[in-house]
Order: structure tokens, then sequence, then C-alpha cells
């Protein structure tokens, strides 16, 4: 006896568009990096910045988009062995060490100048491999704000000054100067309309395109606000003209480049207050071969890139300290005490051991430093105080100028959690365990710059401590607060504190993680059954590479789980969305029987090119599955059939073979199992087109709404037996022809 099944699903096609870009906003970094010098080497933007007193020094930071920057490498270890760098006799390089530099490309080569108050030189560092490789060392002169550039015929020459701009040429193997120098003759006071300046010119940056010169400088006309100029020549040493490019709420100093598909851009910095001196990236126009910085000379307060931003714009990391190394985004204080700071003393933690008596934080040897962002950052440390000695303190700071800390410190034999600001005491509260947590929090809203402190005995419940800070930039340090793990010694030496893991975060609760961590891949929860349904969100664990692959770093959707997989809301639970071609998803499945199965995917798309295919343990088990849909929130069923499956434990992989399909669920049923009509619609007289379940065409055919009739229609016109989809205006119906 034959059995003939026909099964109607509706669909609600609506159209929708869909975006290419993103919408991020200025500045494109909001943390303490000034000073910036930029450049780009095919696909990948390099960017160096000024960080004082920290080491290592001058990070090397790298973007493919402009939004999303990480520190890939620092152009030294240790800038000088000298008592100042060391924090040793009473002697600091706060608000010193190196200061405002310039990277170059050239020949195969990248090469960053960087001037020193400390050691009053300025050290040229090269290497061919810029995010691996080596750097060596010459040093020169002393040049404030140098601009390191190479004509055309490969000279070299470095532009500095403050007040005004001078030249020196560098020797054919740029370790030392070729005699060549003199001052440039710039008409600052008639580009600017003054002769009156809080701060005259400096800041050079050097730039030659399409055969013209440009030195771009800063200036602060008095009255105004800080103001980047150019200057414009047809020769290198001739004469120049003037031009005001940008005086808005005080960007100024830095640059422009270009992009491989022929944008401009330029990178400027903020003062902005505690958080430091931030970024702003602004398009350029090109108007009578002059630069034309922002729209209506201004910056925009948003602009359009590939990607958005994501969280800690790259500049900050929590880290567990399970690693043999420090992730990047880590400074000293100074320079290490490497004898007394250990990952491997206490496997799993940071231990900072005490090598002698300070009289407080500002010389305390070993502070480990990350920058704070805006606007709202919180920080935060799991501390074991056991190794702590009489007279020890240890805990996270506010560091700058003004600082402050929350930390621990043990009399005798008793421990207390305190908060201190600057050498003054606030708050302390008496404890009987080791192990504490302590937070900071930093607002830099519309520069509230405000810190308050907190301590937990549980990880999860937190209670304030002493007062807020009001925060401030100030001059001596010359940089943004920063989060600081500490442990110094009042008394005698040889203490330590256990630092398990430092966490940072837009609040409390979030935790950003830039570093990538091996972890073996398993369930989510439990290992999921076929037959069943499969939903999507329930991926493996194991992370980026391991259990899923998602080609950018931001969590678009930011819901149910917290890595790369952009998970979205939907009716009911959630889906995983803004997929791309490439992607992919992997689930621990166990097939209880071997066979052939029928699945049925809930998707939605805004794309008429969206696609997806299913593996089993890495080995294809259906063809590419379309997604023929026009609406990314109406979500519709897509079947097929697999290839047969053997029983046991395997790997289901779900891959997007074409970009921005949304999937909610899959659900596999065993394949001899029929699908019954649906009530709610019908398949009624009218001509339809047939597709198979690939989505590919196979004819139309007239139908009368009588299963017993069109059945066999559809099978005679496609000639086999099988799962097949008919279509006619808005309406999508699954049609099972086998007998």
């Amino acid at each position: 006896m034959r059995k003939n099944s026909l099964t109607a699903i509706a669909f609600t096609l609506i159209t929708a568009a869909f975006s290419y870009a993103a919408t991020v906003s200025n500045p494109i970094i909001w943390a303490d990096v000034p000073d910036v010098s930029m450049l780009r080497v095919d696909s990948t933007y390099y960017m160096v910045s000024t960080t004082m007193h920290f080491a290592p020094g001058v990070p090397v930071m790298a973007s493919t988009d402009l939004a999303n920057w990480r520190t890939v490498n620092y152009a030294y270890s240790t800038l000088t062995n000298s008592d100042a760098m060391n924090l040793n006799a009473g002697k600091s390089a706060y608000g010193k060490g190196s200061w405002a530099s310039s990277i170059r490309y050239h020949d195969g080569t990248y090469y960053i100048l960087t001037p020193s108050y400390t050691t009053n030189k300025t050290h040229l560092y090269k290497t061919k491999d810029i995010k691996s490789g080596t750097w060596s060392e010459t040093l020169l002169p002393f040049y404030h704000d140098p601009s390191l550039f190479f004509d055309d015929d490969g000279s070299a020459y470095i532009f500095y000054g403050s007040g005004s701009i001078s030249y020196v040429q560098l020797n054919s193997t740029l370790t030392g100067t070729s005699g060549k120098s003199g001052t440039l003759n710039l008409p600052l006071d008639a580009t600017t309309g003054t002769g009156s300046y809080t701060v005259k010119m400096e800041g050079s940056h050097m730039e030659k395109v399409n055969g013209k010169y440009y030195l771009f400088v800063i200036s602060w006309p008095s009255g105004k606000c800080r103001t980047e100029i150019v200057f414009r020549s047809s020769s290198l040493f001739g004469s120049y003209e003037g031009k005001i490019v940008l005086q808005n709420n005080g960007i100024a100093q830095g640059s422009i480049f270009d992009t491989p598909d022929g944008k401009w851009y330029a990178m400027l910095f903020r003062d902005h207050g505690a958080v430091g001196r931030i970024p702003y990236l602004i398009p350029v126009a090109w108007s009578n071969d002059w630069p034309v910085l922002g729209t209506n000379g201004a910056a925009p307060s948003t602009l359009t890139l590939d990607n958005p931003q994501t969280d800690g714009y790259g500049m900050v990391t929590s880290d567990d300290f399970d690693e043999e190394v420090l992730p990047l985004e880590w400074q000293w204080n100074h320079n290490p005490d490497n004898a007394n700071w250990s990952l491997s003393a206490n496997k799993g933690s940071l231990r900072i051991t005490t090598s002698r008596t300070d009289n407080g934080l500002y010389y305390a040897k070993n502070t480990l430093t990350q920058r704070s962002f805006g606007p709202k950052c919180s920080g935060r440390i799991a501390l074991d105080a056991g190794g702590m000695k009489d007279g020890d303190f240890a805990g996270l700071a506010a560091l700058q100028d003004s600082m402050a800390f929350v930390g621990v410190s043990k009399s005798g034999s008793s421990l207390s959690i305190v908060e201190y600001q600057g050498k003054s005491q606030k708050a302390s509260v008496p404890v009987s365990q080791n192990k504490v947590y302590l937070r900071i929090d930093m607002d830099f809203t519309n520069q509230t710059d405000k810190a308050t402190f907190y301590y937990s005995l549980d990880s999860t419940t937190w209670k304030s401590i002493g007062s807020t800070l009001s925060m401030s930039y100030t001059l001596g340090m010359f940089v943004g607060y920063r989060f600081s793990l500490f442990n110094y010694a009042t008394k005698s030496a040889g203490g330590y504190a256990d630092f398990d893991w430092f966490k940072i975060g837009k609040d409390y609760t979030d935790e950003i993680q830039l570093t990538t961590k091996t972890v073996a891949q398993a369930p989510y929860a439990d290992t999921l059954a076929l037959p069943g349904t499969i939903e999507a969100e329930n991926y493996d664990v194991g992370g980026q590479g391991v259990s899923y692959s998602d080609n950018e770093s931001a969590n678009q959707g930011d819901v149910y789980r917290t890595d790369g997989v952009d998970i979205v809301s939907i009716t009911g639970g959630y889906a995983v969305g803004y997929t791309v071609d490439g992607e992919w998803l992997e689930y621990t499945v166990k097939v209880a029987k071997a066979g052939v199965y029928t699945f049925d995917a809930a998707v939605a798309s805004g794309s008429v090119s969206s696609s997806f295919q299913l593996f089993l343990d890495n080995a294809a088990i259906t063809d590419t599955v379309k997604v023929d849909s026009s609406s990314w929130t109406t979500y519709s069923s897509v079947s097929g059939t697999t290839k047969t499956l053997t029983a046991g434990t395997h790997v289901l992989k779900i891959a997007i073979t074409g970009s921005y399909v949304n999937i909610d669920k899959v659900t596999f049923t065993d394949g001899t199992t029929k699908i019954e009509s649906s009530p709610a619609h019908r398949i009624t007289a009218g001509t339809y087109r047939i597709f198979d379940m690939q989505g590919v065409y196979l004819g139309s055919v007239p139908l009368s709404g009588n299963r017993s009739e069109d059945v066999p229609r559809v099978r005679n016109t496609v000639k086999r037996s099988g799962l097949f989809v008919l279509k006619d205006t808005g309406r999508t119906f699954i049609v099972n022809t086998k007998e």
C-alpha cells in the first residue's frame, strides 16, 4: 500500500536591509595613548605611543581595520639601567622615560625613533620583524618630539624642536649625523594670526604626498585650544606656507595616512582629564593639495568602519597568571626587579616579593600596571596575603600623582583591609582570612574622574571602603590613571603576595579577555542526542578555533554566553547571528542508531545568497543548504536529509557557506519518520515552482490542492522520490514524494 505524505510549512517574506559596516565612536581609543605616530604597511596599520617611565616601553600597536588595536611588541625592554629607571637612591623617571616617538618603514626595515629626558639621548630602534623580531639600538643626540623622514632618494632626516622646528640629516647607515642641519623658516604667526602662545610649536610629523612636503605640528595660541597646523612646500628646505587644519576641542598632534583603497585619515589626540590623552580618528579630504580634516572643521563623533570597537579598545586584558609570560598589555612602573617577581613560584599566580623597605607606594619596585579606559571601567584582583610580613602592604592601586589604593596591611600577625589616599589612611577593616578580593571602579564620564574602592571576602559580595578619590591628571607622572598591582615592605624585606588573578571590564561583572587560551573541547552542558534538537547557542566549550570560528572579535549580540560568538535574543530563546562565510560551530552529539536522518533548521536571513552545510567528524553529511529568506527576524524552516550516519559519539559541525544566516536550531528526526500535514497551511490550486533541498530549481507544476493528485504530479515532474520545496507567491511548502 502506498502512502503519500504532503507537508506544508508557510514562510512570511519580509524584505530587510543589512549592513556591511559598523558605526564607531570617537575617541577611537578612550584610553591613554598619546603622541601617536602612524604607519601603514600593505593592509596593516602600526601605531606607537608614549608610555613615559613604564617598562617595557614604546608600545607597538597593530590594526587591520582602524577600529580594533592590539599591542604586538615594544621597542625596548629596558630603556636604560640607571638609578632613576630602577627607582634606586631616591630617584625616579616619573614623567620622563621616553617621549613622543616616530615610526617609519623603509627598504624592508621598521624604525622607531624616541627621545628620552632620562638619558638625554634619542634612541633609534630598528628591526625587520615588527611583531616578533629583536630591535637593535643606536644612540643619537637628544631631539625633542622628533620625526624621522626618508626622502625619495633614501636620504634620512630628523625634524624636531619646540618653539621652532629644526632638522638634521643622518648618515647613510643611520648611526650618526652627516653634518647637514638647520632650522625651517615657518610662517607660524601669519598662520595663527597671533604671536602669543601657551605652546608655540612642537610635535613634528613630516610627510610627502604627491611630490609635496607637509610638516604637521601642534600649536597652542593664547586664548585658543590646542591646534593642528600643517606647513606645505615644494622642496624640503624651501619656502613653506601654513594652514590651520583643525582647531576643535584641543584635538591635535599627529599626522595623516592613507588606506589601501585610497581613503585618508588623521590620527590625533586630545587631553581628556584623568583617563589621559586619547586618540581620535579623523577623515581627511584633499582640496587644492591641502589636507582638509574632519567635517566643517570638527572631528566627527562617529565614523563608519568595517568593524565595531571592542570593550577596552584592545588596550587591556584580564589575566589568570597561568601562562609563562605576561600579556603585552602589562607594563611595570619603571624597570622591574626580575629576581623578585615570578609566575612559577606559585603556579597560576603572580608572586611579588619585597627586596627592600620603602615608605610608600611611590618608590615601590615591581608595581605592575595596565591602563584604565572610559567612559567607565572596573579592575579587581584576588590576593593571597599568606606570605606577607609585618609592615607589608599589598593590593590594587589607582596610580598617578594623586594616587590611592585598596589593599591588605599586616601588623604583627594581624591582617586588615585598608584604603589609602596618598600616605593618608582613610579606612581599615580587620580580617581573619588570607584570601581577599579588592576592586577599584573608575568613572571618566564627562570628566567625572572619580574612583571608588571595594573589598570582598568571597568575590561575590562587595563592600565599599574609605572615601571616593577625585582623580586628577597632573604632569608629575604625565600619564593617565592606571590599575596597579603592588607589594611593598615598611619594616623588613622578604615577604610576598600572591595575585591569583586580575579582571578588568566595563563594570565589576564584566571581564575583558584578549589572551587566547587553549581549552579542551567539551559539551557546553550534556552531550546532545540525535534524534533531537540542537539549539545553535549550545555549541561546545573550547573557544575560538576549537569549538567555533568567528571571524571578528566583537560579540554583536552580547547575550547568553560571553565569548566571541554573536548570540542574539529572539522570541522564546536565542539564536546565533551575524554569521559570515567561513565561520562554524561544533557540537558533541550522540547518534542513537545508524541511518539516514531528516533535519529541519529554523533559520533567518536578509540575503539571497545565505547558506550552510552540516558535517559529522569533518565529513560532509549534507550538500550546501540554501536559505531563501529576506528577513533577519522571521525564522522559517529549511529541511533536508543527511547521508547515512554511524551510531556513537561524534562532533557535528554547522558551517556557514554563504554569509548572513541566523540559526535558531536544527532538529534531527529518524529518516523513516513521515512529516504530518499542517492543518494551518494547505496546498491550494495554482502553479508552483519546485526546488530540491539545496535550493536548485527543478521546474514548475500545476497543482489542484488534492493530495492524492498533487503528490504524483510533483514526483512525475522531478522524476524521483524524496523531499522537495514548493513555492508560490509568499508561501513555501515541503512535500515528501517517497512512496
